[in-house]
């Protein structure tokens, strides 16, 4: 049975941020209840026979996701019916991780407890800043009081993994206001901490307010100074650092996570949800009325050799581990270092890689500037 992660799409919002180009769409109530019928459609689809055949004779799920969008924000037994109608898909793991995605402000009791009946047993919390300034810039509608409020919530409903997503090099925001977010995330001692560089995207009013002169960004040192004050803090207060912008306590890496920086097999359900099943790519259309017309895996795209070596190396070299040379032999039936000799002699003696153990890893300084690492390596690749 090979392993298969779910991700759930939940589109809906209270308010859209600042920077968000994500398919997320507020005051969209009155379309829930649509949404959710189109979205039971699709997993009953995924759970009979397809055309890579039935799911529940290959597969099992290690995974499952459920992002947005803000989950939290609609009905739980919403998401209680979504998750016990992905059963149906493939098996669940004995040790199946289950994610929900949430705001601070639209936690309850109630609402977590249903989530723990259902088998939920990580939650994955925007806290983003820990400033009332920067949240209000952002477009957050919670406050930082209630990031800690939330915590102890899900403490309390019987959460034993969960992560706080932060961001850094936000327009005004100092060292010092990012120093004091990392203080209070390891204060609450959470399990995992995820610690995101802002990327301003196109056609968000935070681009609109940097093209304007608006708001000031920082230049490329001051976004490295922040990132590594983030690895030494984190690694003081015992977050080992297994991916860029990711860090955990021991045994609680983000198993999701995992499976698309290792080119995993992963299935997406929902408006604008990607997949990755049996070597081929497709997705769902970003469109909230698009999807619920009843528009499906669009883009269907069967990947080239070529696109696999560059996947692999661009998603591996995310990760501390990084690259196994040996699985690369195996997958792709040639070494790594043959054409990159030169290459990789090149970023060795730079500083930004390592070699050995039968691995190539980025170095701290290397992850810095890994989208120019991975097409120093990409080469001429057949």
């Amino acid at each position: 049975m090979k392993p298969l992660s779910l991700y759930v799409h939940i589109p809906f919002c209270a308010a859209k941020c600042a920077y968000c180009d994500f398919a997320s769409y507020p005051r969209r109530e009155t379309d829930w209840g649509r949404y959710f019928d189109a979205l039971l459609d699709e997993i009953r689809f995924w759970s009979g026979p397809t055309g890579f055949g039935r799911l529940s004779e290959s597969y099992r799920v290690i995974s499952m996701f459920i992002g947005g969008g803000t989950p939290t924000l609609v009905d739980p037994e919403r998401i209680q019916a979504v998750i016990e109608a992905c059963r149906g898909i493939a098996p669940f793991d004995g040790a199946v991780e289950i994610t929900v995605e949430g705001n601070p402000g639209t936690l309850s009791p109630d609402r977590l407890a249903v989530y723990r009946r259902t088998g939920v047993n990580r939650l994955s919390l925007g806290a983003q800043s820990f400033d009332e300034g920067l949240l209000k810039s952002l477009g957050r509608i919670h406050t930082a009081g209630q990031i800690g409020e939330a915590v102890a919530m899900a403490r309390a409903a019987g959460f034993g993994n969960i992560n706080l997503d932060l961001m850094y090099a936000l327009p005004g925001q100092t060292m010092d206001q990012w120093r004091a977010a990392l203080d209070a995330a390891v204060a609450l001692d959470v399990e995992h901490i995820s610690a995101y560089s802002l990327i301003v995207e196109d056609g968000t009013p935070m681009a609109a307010r940097v093209a304007s002169g608006a708001a000031l960004l920082p230049d490329d040192d001051g976004v490295n100074a922040m990132q590594r004050a983030a690895i030494a803090r984190l690694a003081g207060a015992g977050y080992d650092r297994y991916e860029i912008s990711n860090y955990a306590r021991p045994g609680y890496a983000c198993r999701h996570n995992l499976v698309y920086w290792n080119r995993g097999e992963y299935l997406g359900l929902g408006c604008a949800a990607h997949s990755l099943l049996g070597g081929c790519r497709f997705h769902n259309p970003e469109s909230l009325d698009a999807y619920l017309s009843g528009k499906r895996m669009l883009e269907v795209t069967w990947l080239t050799r070529r696109d696999a070596m560059e996947e692999t190396l661009m998603l591996s070299t995310r990760t501390v581990r990084g690259l196994d040379t040996a699985a690369w032999a195996e997958a792709f039936e040639e070494p790594f270092q043959m054409g990159r000799e030169a290459a990789l002699e090149r970023l060795q003696r730079g500083g930004l890689i390592e070699i050995g153990d039968g691995f190539v890893r980025l170095t701290p300084r290397g992850m810095e500037v890994q989208n120019a690492v991975v097409l120093e390596l990409t080469g001429d690749m057949e």
